[in-house]
Parts: C-alpha cells; structure tokens; sequence
C-alpha cells in the first residue's frame, strides 16, 4: 500500500481480521490525518499524543467501525495506550463477535 494513499474507509473488514492488519489500518489512517509517512507514527503513542483533535478521533472511530462492520463504543479509543495495543485488542474483539455485532 502506497502510505500517501489514504485506505478505503468504506471497505469492510468481512474477512478474519489479524492484529496486523487493524495495525496497518490504524498506522496508514493516521498518517494520513497527521499528513506524515506512515513510518514516522509511533505506535506505541495514544492518540491524545499524535496530535489527533476530538473531531479526527470521531472521524476515525467511525471510518474503523464502518471497515470492521462492528460497532465500537466512542470511547475505545481513548482505553487503550496506544495504537499496536489497540490493533491487538481489536483483533481479539473482532475474532470473538460475528460481523454486525457491538464490541
């Protein structure tokens, strides 16, 4: 994946979800709201860290829950402390709940 080139958002996580792949799509997402390379996002840094605004993290909630086809609560970004641990949680969550239902 280019890492200028934003992921689709649109498209649903239908398929099994791997930590990797939430990490990618984490990783590429902010990238592209903080308009750096890819490899420069730490992942080991919280979202309150990667100067993402209030507005950015709902955008991003939402854009997340729209490719995993499950409903995130507003706050599960906010838990966790940063983004591989999320990628990780994430991949858990979505292995244990069938496409449609709330996390």
């Amino acid at each position: 994946m280019d890492v200028q080139q934003t992921p689709p958002a649109q498209e649903s996580a239908r398929h099994p979800v791997t930590e990797e792949a939430v990490l990618e799509w984490l990783v590429a997402r902010v990238a592209h709201l903080l308009d750096v390379p890819a490899e420069q996002v730490p992942v080991d840094r919280h979202l309150d860290e990667l100067d993402i605004d209030s507005v950015d993290a709902v955008v991003l909630a939402g854009e997340l829950e729209a490719w995993l086809g499950q409903e995130l609560g507003r706050e599960m970004l906010r838990h966790r402390a940063g983004l591989a641990e999320l990628g990780a949680y994430l991949a858990r969550r979505y292995a244990l709940a069938p496409y449609g239902v709330a996390l």
